[in-house]
């Protein structure tokens, strides 16, 4: 199935508006972006951090709320109509996203510079 990504906590790899195509799964892996139920019943696409207890976290570390419930993953996206397979070889390289980007967030110039391209 096909859903329409809002927000931009998965920036650089996701933008608002990006369709991604969601494979139902309990189980997901580390590294993979998960499609999970929050709190409340809200619903996020983002990195699997930590399998036991399941943890998901934005792109930058963020981590969401406990408990977290996994629906499905991300297997690819479009974006302006073209469609993008998500390869398995990037969930070891999305597995230390999140600790770089909280590593990086450290250097002010930098920050200004990433809120720039992402704005």
């Amino acid at each position: 199935m096909w859903l329409r990504a809002s927000g931009n906590s998965l920036w650089p790899l996701l933008r608002d508006g990006d369709s991604l195509r969601v494979e139902r799964a309990a189980h997901v892996r580390l590294g993979e972006i998960a499609v999970v139920r929050l709190r409340g019943g809200v619903l996020a696409a983002h990195l699997v951090v930590s399998l036991e207890p399941l943890q998901t976290a934005s792109s930058v570390g963020v981590l969401d709320p406990q408990p977290v419930e996994a629906l499905g993953r991300v297997t690819g996206f479009r974006r302006a109509g073209v469609v993008h397979e998500w390869p398995e070889a990037s969930r070891l390289l999305l597995r230390w996203l999140p600790g770089a980007s909280r590593a990086l967030k450290r250097f002010p110039l930098l920050k200004r510079v990433v809120r720039l391209l992402r704005d």
